[in-house]
């Protein structure tokens, strides 16, 4: 049996890697495709000898700044100053196999319905098969794990794989289409299918996304000089619009089936929609989908631009067995003519809920005065319809609009949005292979398309008054310093329980000794502007699971809950109450309080932390919340820890929370808090974390405190230099004010406030698995540079970190000119780093009590 199941694991194993293996190939397929279609263009027009970004003389279009920023996202060339780097010099010195595939890809210009279904010419299939005999005599000195050779896979593999795909002989293929699989490795020799072979077969649909577009690249000399305008909507002359739509459906079906939660959580609610509209539905999988989930007591509403894929949505629901479902034409620009629209059919807006997928960004550009508080994060090309560029201002500025026109229309249930986002290429070319960026954020940019990263939508949603529910969002890939899909229940507001002044039951209180500034600044670390409806993105996603994973438990005691019961979670090192907050939302949206009425039982959520400033703050912030208790985690006086147990007197718990705790712990008190955490829980209670700055990491990402560490050690190069004359102006000063005895104490303080080095998630591990049984994961997610400096800037943790420096003015100096002239800088420009700060890699754990 033990042999069976290595067996059955290393196959598992393999055929992970197999699968890994051809996602990677199809990001650079499509990647590929871009890159020699704009290379080949390029060249034609003599813009590759001289420095990138050169125009020769043609009229700069927005088109032009798209293809180059192609090649930056493939690390190909820099813009600051304009450059070719290494891999680009290397990639030029194969710039004849690039032109000729890309020659070769114009011959795809035709965005007939039916045009891949026909067999090739014989012109075509004479330069296909001299293509390959040329390629098949470099690639035998070529090394295969190289993207440049993937690169020149492409423009061979990806016209074949869409003709094999509309021909029907995909699974079959013979002739040249055989040789070129065996040259990849997907066919034996035999003819038979490899194991990669078959897992790049799962991929091939994905090919259709960039194949689509085709007739567009097949012009792009013409669109650089100015002498072709893409117009969207119209004739669509510039992509193939039926494998669009098909390799669009096969891609995202997976994100459709992700964001089962989010549409059974909205619809566990009273009342329920009565609709669900999707918006840009495409060939109506999605609908499709959600029927099978939510069955026949709902009306399906599709609405798109396109008439062929309403045509190809009605067959779709027809055969899912749909319902009279409502097909409309509509645009999601103008979400006042949908109210009209689905009032003539005797439907209000506000009554449903209103889905869409890969949408937003294609919206009509209307434009908008640039908003003054719009900085403009993109770092994408964006194209007006006349093919000038536009800046990231305007572009941003015209989503809040956007998205403010539909806050009017979805109060009631909000919006699901699954969405795409663009990856600002010095972020991209660290991620070759793992993810398609070049290629997606280019043919969307070259057809009129609105891609953002994710941090730039986010904000812009939050500056239209709609907030994404943390504990509900989903982010693609989870562990890389990009966001390229995420979906996200948007809605416009998520009170927090407001009622009469009642009895409190709290064991602490704060007293005038502690200090809430110090608190208020860790607030607005958490939420921005210390609003309670925008928790920041670094830390809203994270504990975002942590909530949700205890709304599981609770969940599950509700359903089993007697009269007199008291279902408790306790928020164990609570802080200013972030997560409690961020619970306490979940809770009244679920009607977690009144259900437990229901069956004369209550609700208890008792919150925990050592008495000071931040659990000050926490307090002022919770105290109108009935259902809070507050509990000090030492005995007054500052003496002795107390057992849990013994702070909630005897009590146990259902769930414990511990967010952005254990870090701070080291192995011993781990230990401790380990065991007094199993004390108060009952046999089957969960404990539920975060921890941000647990080792190790991987080299896409850094820690919590990594930042804070690297300020600290070049602040003690300052002290320790042999050169003080040759330091900043603000080091010299804040140097020549430390008093040298009082450096052991100073770094004795620092030690207490941010470990010196992190504790190692296995120590964590080890110290839960006496009493627990459970996994830990790992996510990562952007922290911002902003938020960095603000996170070394708050008062005690600058205070206590920064020791030496006793006045607070020029400790805040040398804290903002170390961060952001040296630190971030530095970290920013590396592979952990994202288009506005950093990628902190958290450690996210889920046990159960034995």
């Amino acid at each position: 049996m033990p042999e069976h199941r290595s067996a059955v694991a290393v196959a598992t194993t393999e055929a992970a890697d197999r699968r890994a293996e051809a996602r990677r190939i199809a990001f650079l397929f499509q990647d590929g495709v871009l890159l020699a279609a704009a290379v080949s263009a390029f060249d034609a027009l003599g813009l590759l000898d001289g420095k990138p970004y050169n125009t020769g003389g043609l009229p700069g279009t927005g088109y032009l700044g798209a293809a180059w920023h192609c090649l930056a996202a493939a690390g190909w060339i820099e813009s600051d100053p304009a450059a070719w780097t290494e891999r680009g010099l290397g990639a030029l010195r194969h710039r004849a196999r690039f032109v000729a595939g890309g020659a070769f890809l114009t011959r795809f210009d035709d965005n007939a319905p039916d045009c891949w279904a026909a067999p090739w010419d014989a012109a075509t299939r004479a330069a296909f098969a001299d293509l390959l005999r040329e390629h098949e005599r470099w690639r035998a000195g070529a090394d295969p794990a190289d993207p440049l050779t993937t690169y020149l896979d492409a423009t061979l593999a990806v016209p074949a794989i869409l003709t094999l795909r509309g021909t029907g002989g995909l699974h079959r293929p013979t002739g040249d289409f055989a040789r070129l699989f065996v040259l990849l490795g997907w066919l034996d020799r035999d003819g038979g299918w490899t194991g990669l072979g078959r897992a790049c077969l799962a991929f091939s649909g994905h090919c259709g996304l960039v194949g689509s577009y085709l007739p567009m690249l097949s012009r792009l000399q013409r669109l650089f000089r100015g002498e072709l305008v893409v117009t969207p909507g119209h004739d669509e002359w510039h992509c193939q619009r039926r494998i669009n739509v098909e390799a669009s459906s096969a891609a995202h079906r997976r994100y459709f089936s992700d964001t089962d939660s989010i549409i059974q959580e909205i619809f566990r609610r009273t009342p329920r929609p009565s609709f669900v509209a999707d918006m840009g539905c495409g060939d109506g999988t999605w609908l499709a989908h959600l029927h099978a989930l939510l069955g026949d007591g709902v009306r399906y509403v599709g609405i798109d631009a396109s008439p062929v894929a309403l045509d190809r949505a009605r067959d779709v629901l027809s055969a899912a067995g749909v319902p009279d479902p409502l097909l409309l034409i509509g645009d999601v620009t103008d979400p006042d003519a949908l109210r009209t629209r689905l009032a003539e059919h005797g439907l209000a807006i506000d009554d449903g809920l209103h889905i869409r997928s890969f949408l937003d960004h294609d919206r009509t550009y209307l434009g908008v005065d640039p908003r003054d508080d719009g900085p403009g994060w993109s770092a994408g090309v964006h194209l007006a319809s006349d093919g000038s560029p536009l800046s990231a201002r305007e572009v941003e500025s015209d989503l809040v609009a956007h998205l403010r026109r539909w806050r009017r229309h979805v109060g009631r249930f909000g919006l699901v949005v699954i969405e795409a986002h663009s990856v600002a290429p010095k972020v991209a070319r660290h991620q070759v292979g793992a993810s398609h960026s070049a290629a997606l954020d280019t043919y969307h940019a070259l057809s009129h398309q609105y891609l953002v990263e994710y941090s730039a939508f986010l904000r812009c949603c939050g500056l239209a008054g709609l907030q994404p529910v943390g504990h509900l969002e989903r982010r693609y890939p989870r562990n890389k310093p990009f966001v390229a899909v995420s979906a996200n229940h948007l809605v416009t507001e998520r009170p927090m329980p407001v009622g009469p002044p009642r009895a409190r039951h709290d064991t602490w209180s704060p007293g005038p000794e502690d200090d809430l500034a110090d608190g208020a600044a860790l607030h607005r670390l958490l939420f921005t502007g210390g609003d309670l409806a925008r928790p920041r993105t670094w830390c809203s996603g994270p504990t975002g699971i942590v909530v949700h994973q205890v709304l599981e438990a609770v969940e599950a005691r509700i359903e089993h809950a007697r009269p007199g019961d008291a279902v408790r979670v306790l928020d164990y090192g609570a802080g200013t109450g972030f997560a409690s907050i961020e619970l306490t939302k979940a809770c009244l949206e679920r009607n977690v309080v009144p259900r437990l009425a229901e069956r004369d039982a209550t609700f208890e959520l008792h919150l925990v932390d050592i008495p000071g400033g931040w659990f000050a703050q926490g307090y002022e912030l919770l105290r109108d919340v009935p259902w809070t208790r507050f509990h000090a985690l030492r005995r007054p006086g500052g003496g002795s820890f107390r057992p849990l147990r013994e702070v909630l007197a005897g009590q146990e718990a259902d769930a414990v929370l511990a967010n952005m705790v254990f870090h701070l712990l080291p192995a011993r008190a781990m230990r401790r808090a380990a065991a007094s955490i199993a004390g108060v829980l009952r046999p089957g209670g969960l404990l539920a974390f975060s921890a941000p700055d647990l080792a190790d990491r991987r080299a896409d990402s850094v820690l919590f405190h990594d930042a804070n560490r690297l300020v600290r050690r070049y602040w003690l190069a300052a002290l320790d230099t042999d050169d003080p004359g040759g330091l900043a102006p603000v080091l010299r000063e804040a140097a020549a004010s430390v008093r040298r005895p009082l450096r052991a104490d100073a770094q004795r303080r620092a030690d207490r406030r941010i470990l010196p080095a992190p504790v190692h998630g296995e120590v964590v591990a080890a110290a839960l698995a006496p009493y627990f049984e459970g996994a830990i994961e790992r996510r990562t997610y952007e922290f911002l540079a902003e938020e960095c400096l603000l996170g070394a800037l708050v008062p005690a943790n600058q205070r206590e970190y920064f020791a030496e420096i006793s006045d607070r003015r020029l400790r805040e100096a040398v804290i903002r000119h170390l961060m952001l002239d040296r630190v971030l800088p530095e970290m920013m420009s590396g592979p952990a780093g994202t288009a506005h700060g950093v990628n902190v890699e958290w450690k996210l754990g889920r046990f159960t009590a034995r």
